[in-house]
């Protein structure tokens, strides 16, 4: 995100599936992506829309099991809960299945509550107690603090669940203690909830299951099936070559009808070639390979699969280890890491994050990382690997001496000065809720440390034994998620080959010599304590290799002094009352997204420099404490997304926005414009793909479709709650793919429905409505009111 979000703020743009997330994430545009499903563990990167109306391909052999569940789910006539269990081995498609289930248009309409949370070994109670409660409550839910957190959270759980019907997945559950600690909470109501887990374990299915009769195991593809998802993998429309065919053949029954290995063959084999003697090639070093080993087992695909790689996307690869397990890891932040390392090689005509992103993509292609997340014009926000994928990496980034771990079950730190003299790791992840740095580490051999990454929670730190003197050759340090105080430890200012640096602190920086990290390439710098904002040097900007910059809202800070060509991203720019002359943007000509935030009156010229950025493609405004705001009308002539949060703006100054000539995502937040009536005045939105309006007082809402929104592709409102109902001219619309309510009117629900049912009779079908927390229209709360009145 922009900035590191509040839970609040996190919460609303995780309505249904909350996965524990390894990293702050820089990017606040949760927003744009497509509706939060559980991960799909076979992804096949196409299109946006080809990841969220996923094809059959991922049904192959599924079917007879998808009937089962789903009778358990919703058949029968079982008033109890029920718990049901999905057991198999890793890599058998147990997730696929309950994923497929658990968007069932049928589930979905049978439900009143569903929520997805995946457990690992690593498990922590709070935070899949959390993880639930952000599921199923609505964003403005108060978070218990204090000693009893866990009881907290799971009667608030339990409190939001009764009466309600509902379904939890609990995705990879690994242990009996696991389940004990959280299934009291859920209530059986009479009224057929159900809990659906998947696990490895026969025995977890037996002990967390209402009975035999709800255990169903998954079974290996049979050849017919196994042939099937192959060739959907391997050729678009479908159809194998004959001549490619009994080679083909004799290589995917080497698999044992394990899904997961006929996916990685297929990722490894679309790379060998297309003629039949390359598949003989194959197949030959394929079976010498794996001579010997368990036919079900896909350990032996994992290891070919790695070394076939290039040695440049095995080093990406192994990194992803660093990340705890089953973290969402986020993009744009995996890429500063991959350029801060120095893993991306220069191309010509593009820049060192683009060649990175190619590097993800050749991964993602050959089934080795999976998409989480993508945004609706199908870029990945997140990504995370298969429990089994992320295994092999950690065993094998620790046997080649690159991977260092410390939390709560293994501490590679701790030991004699002879056996730590051996060790040896380039990269440290530091995954523990203390502070891992103790007396009985100094003997560990900091020397050989190139990055090290603190992934623990919930550490406060005043003072603490740091030993950045031993890192001198330190090249990432990122402690975004400690909470620091008073400043940041001198000693870093010495770390001068540091090429990205994320530090979470209060108070003032300005004694900090900043200056003296003439490496830097990405400066992450937030406070924790909400209006608290941190006081920065202003000269940052003329660090000469800064790319990214992301600083706190409230911090101020000067355009570089000449100009940095370097410099692509640039979170938050404070423009204030007492200093808003005209920005001399030329000084950043290479800049592609930047945030203002704006605090007090500001002259009405203060924005015209923007129009001088043209590789600009993303930009947000903010306001602060301000009465009155003039939207900008030289904006930047390439712009592709654009935000407004607080801007207060009457709904006529839309048409302004409405003329952009490449706007494609336009965010409303936080009454950005005001007021009951939106009625557009002239032709505008020729290219607006995504529109998102959230907490708005707007009631009527006008549209003719024949010449606004022509090609409006997704639609979302989140608490609108004086709307009751969209314009009819939506019917007319059919490129609309999807529509989703949070937190909105049963009416306006209503309406969306109905448009999606015209357009159905037109034969148009594309059309998806979602809608979460719809309220009636005498269920509004006071407090909305109060911001209603407000707002006004």
């Amino acid at each position: 995100m922009d900035d590191i979000e509040s839970i609040d703020e996190e919460r609303i743009s995780n309505d249904l599936q909350i996965r524990r997330t390894g990293t702050a994430s820089l990017d606040d545009d949760d927003d744009d992506v497509l509706p939060p499903l559980p991960p799909p563990p076979l992804p096949k990167l196409a299109s946006a829309w080809d990841y969220f109306f996923p094809l059959e391909n991922e049904m192959v052999g599924l079917k007879d099991g998808y009937e089962k569940i789903m009778g358990m789910l919703i058949g029968g006539g079982h008033k109890e809960r029920e718990i049901i269990s999905i057991v198999g081995k890793g890599g058998a498609g147990k997730t696929t299945l309950a994923e497929k289930a658990y968007e069932d248009p049928l589930v979905l309409s049978e439900f009143d509550i569903r929520a997805w949370i995946r457990v690992s070994e690593e498990f922590s109670r709070s935070e899949a107690l959390l993880s639930l409660l952000r599921c199923i409550s609505s964003w403005n839910t108060e978070i218990p603090q204090g000693d009893d957190t866990d009881d907290l959270l799971g009667l608030q759980i339990r409190k939001r669940l009764l009466g309600q019907r509902y379904l939890i997945v609990i995705d990879d559950l690994g242990s009996t203690q696991v389940w004990d600690d959280i299934h009291r909470y859920f209530p059986d109501n009479l009224n057929r909830s159900r809990i659906l887990i998947t696990t490895r374990i026969q025995q977890v299915a037996e002990y967390a299951s209402s009975s035999e009769a709800f255990i169903y195991h998954i079974r290996f593809l049979d050849p017919v099936e196994s042939w099937d998802l192959f060739v959907r993998k391997m050729f678009n429309r479908g159809v194998c070559p004959q001549e490619l065919e009994p080679i083909g053949r004799k290589i995917v029954e080497i698999c044992g009808g394990l899904p997961l290995a006929i996916v990685l063959i297929a990722g490894l084999l679309e790379r060998h070639g297309m003629k039949p003697e390359q598949w003989k090639d194959f197949a030959q070093n394929i079976n010498s390979t794996l001579m010997g080993m368990d036919s079900h087992s896909v350990s032996g695909v994992l290891a070919l699969s790695y070394n076939n790689l290039p040695t440049y996307l095995q080093t990406c690869l192994l990194y992803l280890a660093i990340f705890p397990e089953d973290s969402d890891i986020d993009v744009k932040k995996l890429m500063k890491l991959w350029v801060a390392e120095g893993f991306v090689e220069p191309e010509m005509g593009k820049s060192l994050e683009e060649v990175a992103m190619d590097y993800l993509y050749d991964l993602v292609a050959r089934n080795l990382v999976l998409v989480v997340k993508q945004s609706f014009d199908g870029k990945v926000k997140s990504c995370t690997l298969h429990d089994l994928l992320r295994s092999f990496c950690f065993r094998k980034a620790q046997e080649e001496n690159m991977l260092v771990v410390s939390n709560e079950y293994r501490d590679d730190l701790v030991g004699t000065e002879e056996q730590s003299s051996k060790l040896g790791g380039c990269w440290m992840s530091c995954q523990s809720r203390r502070w891992p740095f103790t007396p009985s580490s100094l003997n560990y051999n900091w020397g050989k440390i190139r990055s090290l990454l603190y992934f623990g929670k919930d550490l406060y730190l005043r003072k603490c034994s740091f030993i950045f003197p031993c890192l001198k050759l330190l090249r990432v340090l990122d402690l975004s998620l400690i909470k620091y105080r008073n400043g940041m430890p001198n000693e870093i200012e010495n770390l001068i080959h540091l090429r990205y640096l994320a530090l979470t602190t209060t108070g003032s920086l300005y004694n900090f010599q900043l200056f003296k990290l003439q490496s830097l390439q990405t400066l992450i710098l937030f406070s924790w304590m909400g209006e608290c904002h941190l006081q920065v040097c202003n000269d940052i900007l003329d660090l000469p290799w800064l790319r990214h910059v992301h600083l706190d809202k409230g911090s101020s800070l000067d355009l570089p002094s000449s100009v940095q060509e370097n410099l692509q991203t640039l979170f938050w720019l404070k423009i204030a009352s007492w200093d808003s002359k005209p920005r001399d943007f030329t000084r950043v000509p290479n800049l592609k997204e930047l945030g203002i935030y704006i605090e007090g009156e500001v002259s009405s010229d203060a924005f015209d420099g923007l129009a001088q950025l043209y590789r600009l493609e993303k930009l947000k405004f903010e306001l602060g404490r301000v009465d009155h705001f003039c939207l900008s009308i030289s904006f930047p002539p390439n712009l592709k997304k654009l935000t407004l949060c607080k801007t207060y703006l009457p709904w006529e100054e839309m048409d302004i926005i409405g003329k952009l000539p490449n706007l494609e995502v336009l965010k409303l937040k936080d009454f950005a414009f005001c007021g009951p009536i939106w009625k557009p005045s002239v032709e505008t939105f020729h290219r607006l793909k995504f529109l998102l309006v959230a907490h708005s007082d707007l009631e009527h809402w006008d549209v003719d479709v024949d010449y606004l929104f022509p090609v409006l592709e997704y639609l979302a409102l989140r608490y609108c709650w004086y709307l009751k109902e969209l314009p009819s001219g939506f019917e007319d619309n059919t490129n609309l793919r999807l529509i989703e309510l949070i937190d909105c009117c049963s009416s306006l629900v209503d309406s969306a429905k109905i448009i999606q049912q015209n357009l159905s009779d037109y034969g148009y079908d594309n059309l998806l409505v979602r809608h979460f927390l719809t309220k009636d229209e005498l269920q509004k709360d006071e407090s909305s009111k109060e911001e209603r009145k407000y707002a006004i």
